[in-house]
């Protein structure tokens, strides 16, 4: 069955990009969880007694601020207007996002997601790269610029929205 034929209601996890269905099937595997887990501790961490707020999948965004649009399940969510923060989860665009590569899903990860979050004005979209070791960060006010920083297993990213917060990526792929 092909992604735009699939129907939601019969899918456990599913996302909404561009108006075609997709399975989020099967869960992830041990490494994926493990360097979500690791990259959420240390945002949300720094994020206590802050403004901001994080999330881990399976947290519901809807880019478009409504149910018909673009409908996201990020790996990790930082949302810093709470407004947007809503029981059924973010109703409206997120400060910034981290997507962690599965085989399965980074075709449409680095690809026809990305471009749902530079369209929303996700001001900073994380793509980890488990395999290679690698982080890819975009940032919404390069405008124009679809060129992302690539930071390697040695590198610390400091978190452009979130000023004093930076991430060891020895400590995320060790």
């Amino acid at each position: 069955m092909q992604a735009n034929q699939l129907d939601p209601e019969q899918l456990d996890r599913w996302e909404r990009i561009d108006g075609v269905i997709y399975d989020m099937s099967p869960s992830p595997t041990s490494e994926h969880q493990r360097i979500v887990g690791r990259i959420y501790r240390d945002i949300s961490g720094f994020l206590k007694g802050k403004t901001c707020e994080s999330f881990t999948s399976p947290f519901d965004v809807y880019l478009d601020g409504n149910e018909s649009g673009d409908y996201v399940q990020p790996d990790i969510t930082v949302i810093c207007d709470a407004n947007k923060i809503q029981h059924k989860g973010c109703v409206g665009v997120p400060d910034m996002v981290v997507e962690v590569l599965s085989p399965r899903t980074a075709k449409k990860d680095k690809s026809s997601k990305l471009r749902a979050y530079r369209r929303a004005g996700v001001r900073e979209c994380w793509i980890v790269d488990p395999y290679n070791q690698t982080v890819e960060v975009y940032l919404i006010a390069d405008e124009g610029n679809v060129f992302p920083t690539i930071y390697n297993k040695e590198d610390i990213i400091s978190v452009s929205i979130l000023e004093g917060l930076g991430v060891n990526l020895q400590d995320i792929f060790d």
